[in-house]
């Protein structure tokens, strides 16, 4: 193991979770679609609604009322999922992380299990316009307000059914990217800071410095394919030409830079990117402090000096 396949670990764990994501806005076209073609079916005449058949008794009020609450339900569920994903990134980054900083040390570097607390404050954005929270309810109340127009202006126009639902299934698959990227690029950032916490824990008994590692492949932005391999120190700041500046990849403090990215860190122990392969072939050299382990029987070994 190496910090690259903790990276692809971590990156398919993400990519399997997001697709609860999905699973909840199929449900939500779903459940909208038959709440219109309800609509039609009661009070429809030839396939046509009026917006008086509509406006009779407060119907489409209440229709609309019944719509937002469903749709916050789906989103407090999406944000669920999401907070539940970047706590787990948090806790796998930081303890695989850890493991290879120790074994490549060779020493103990005092490492134990992050409380609920400290992974609650790596989950909280420190902007408060940025948290998870704030973030989906300002898309929540975009997409019930994209509804809201598609159905009322489709009826003014004397659509029937399959136009106006054609119309909300752009509006939720629109909703659907949003959230996933809301997703990816919050979740990427909680677990790059795992990263830095373990190396921040490590620096402390260990020579660390701090590396840039970019995902070569055409979706890279380009600047971030020059930062790719840029060495500082465990605390040292990198410069992006898109006018970032910040600890790490997620943590340039501007969206040009971190929205979608990929990138991760890697860090050097003692001039050597840390590889278990190498810990294991010399896991009996003269000097060394603690033996070599596998990852399971080192995180047992910290659960028990944790109880």
């Amino acid at each position: 193991m190496n910090q690259n396949d903790i990276d692809k670990y971590l990156d398919d764990m993400i990519t399997e979770d997001a697709k609860k994501i999905d699973v909840v806005f199929a449900e939500r076209l779903k459940e909208i679609n038959q709440q219109i073609a309800l609509l039609y079916a009661k009070y429809s005449t030839n396939g046509q609604l009026t917006m008086a058949d509509l406006n009779k008794y407060n119907r489409l009020k209440k229709e609309m009322e019944r719509m937002t609450e469903e749709s916050s339900k789906a989103f407090k569920t999406i944000l669920t999922i999401v907070e539940a994903l970047a706590a787990k990134q948090f806790l796998e980054n930081y303890m695989r992380s850890a493991y290879l900083y120790e074994m490549e040390a060779a020493v103990n570097l005092g490492f134990s299990i992050p409380t609920t607390e400290v992974i609650r404050q790596a989950i909280l954005n420190p902007i408060a316009e940025l948290t998870l929270s704030a973030i989906y309810k300002r898309h929540r109340d975009d997409y019930v307000r994209q509804i809201q127009i598609s159905i009322a202006q489709g009826i003014q126009a004397g659509e029937d059914y399959s136009k106006i639902a054609k119309r909300i299934e752009k509006n939720t698959e629109f909703a659907r990217r949003k959230a996933r990227d809301v997703a990816r690029t919050e979740v990427h950032r909680v677990q790059v800071l795992g990263r830095l916490k373990s190396a921040e824990k490590a620096s402390k008994k260990s020579k660390l410095e701090k590396m840039w590692n970019a995902t070569l492949d055409l979706k890279t932005r380009a600047g971030h394919r020059k930062l790719d391999g840029k060495t500082v120190k465990p605390t040292g700041l990198f410069k992006s030409i898109y006018g970032g500046v910040g600890p790490a990849p997620g943590h340039m403090h501007n969206p040009k830079d971190d929205i979608n990215c990929r990138c991760t860190i890697a860090f050097k122990v003692n001039g050597v990117l840390p590889d278990t392969r190498r810990a294991r072939k010399d896991g009996a050299g003269s000097g060394e402090t603690i033996p070599y382990q596998t990852y399971e029987e080192w995180y047992k070994s910290i659960e028990e000096k944790s109880k």
